[in-house]
């Protein structure tokens, strides 16, 4: 592709007696308004020139019309500090917030069991559910709201068990939220007379049998916890409070 010739540049003698462009281009109009000619003659004011200082005004407050309204009822996380949701909660078994597979038939007290008293747990959602495993049933439980989210096989749900998961039985002395007194002193009951005073103090109703009793709430129907009759595990007192933290939101720690 061939290039242009590059156009002399005039000399001033070609110049002389031409008018200098710059000296044709307008000056802008700062002051006109949209859609308004100039008046004939009028001259636009320089924009080097000073303007007259605007006037100083004081800052207002902004107030809301009215007060923030509260959260819906099923919000998870709220801003309010004395909102009762994140403490602990009972355990909530609801058909259509339940996926299953590989399970069928597992009725509540089954399911309350696996999650009392699992023969293992662990967690592999960033913390946001907790698996516990009984005989061949794992339940998965939603920490937000203490709900039952999943019922597997144990051969389905170990099978699809991560490699990297958090593994501990204790895990779900947290899994129905923080300890509603915690810092210093808070402390499980020493003894089983201490533990089943807290207990009867909170209002649980408990049922004794020939080696496993239940333990049943008015507030929260449908909720059945099996209690030892004879507990021989000198932890009794410190895992019978977790299970009873993960059935039915309640805490007995003081």
């Amino acid at each position: 592709m061939a290039s242009r010739p590059e156009r002399p540049v005039p000399s001033p003698k070609a110049l002389a007696g031409r008018r200098d462009p710059a000296r044709s281009v307008r000056p802008v109009d700062w002051t006109a308004v949209p859609g308004r000619r100039p008046e004939p003659g009028a001259r636009p004011e320089r924009a080097d020139l000073p303007s007259a200082p605007l006037p100083r005004r004081r800052a207002r407050t902004v107030e809301l019309p009215r007060a923030a309204s509260a959260a819906p009822s099923d919000a998870v996380h709220t801003l309010d500090a004395d909102d009762p949701r994140p403490l602990p909660r009972p355990l909530r078994i609801r058909d259509e917030d339940i996926r299953a597979v590989g399970v069928t038939g597992a009725d509540g007290e089954r399911i309350v069991q696996a999650v009392a008293d699992p023969e293992d747990a662990w967690t592999a959602d960033a913390g946001t559910s907790d698996h516990f495993l009984r005989g061949d049933l794992v339940v998965q439980v939603r920490r937000a709201d203490n709900a039952v989210i999943g019922l597997f096989s144990a051969r389905y749900a170990l099978s699809v068990r991560p490699d990297e998961y958090e593994p501990a039985l204790d895990i779900a002395e947290d899994a129905a939220g923080p300890s509603t007194r915690g810092g210093q002193g808070t402390r499980h009951p020493t003894s089983r007379r201490e533990l089943l005073g807290r207990m009867q103090q909170a209002g649980f109703v408990i049922t004794p049998g020939a080696t496993h009793g239940r333990v049943t709430h008015p507030d929260h129907p449908g909720l059945v916890l099996p209690f030892a009759s004879t507990p021989s595990d000198r932890r009794f007192t410190r895992h019978a409070v977790a299970q009873i933290r993960r059935v039915f939101g309640i805490d007995l720690r003081r």
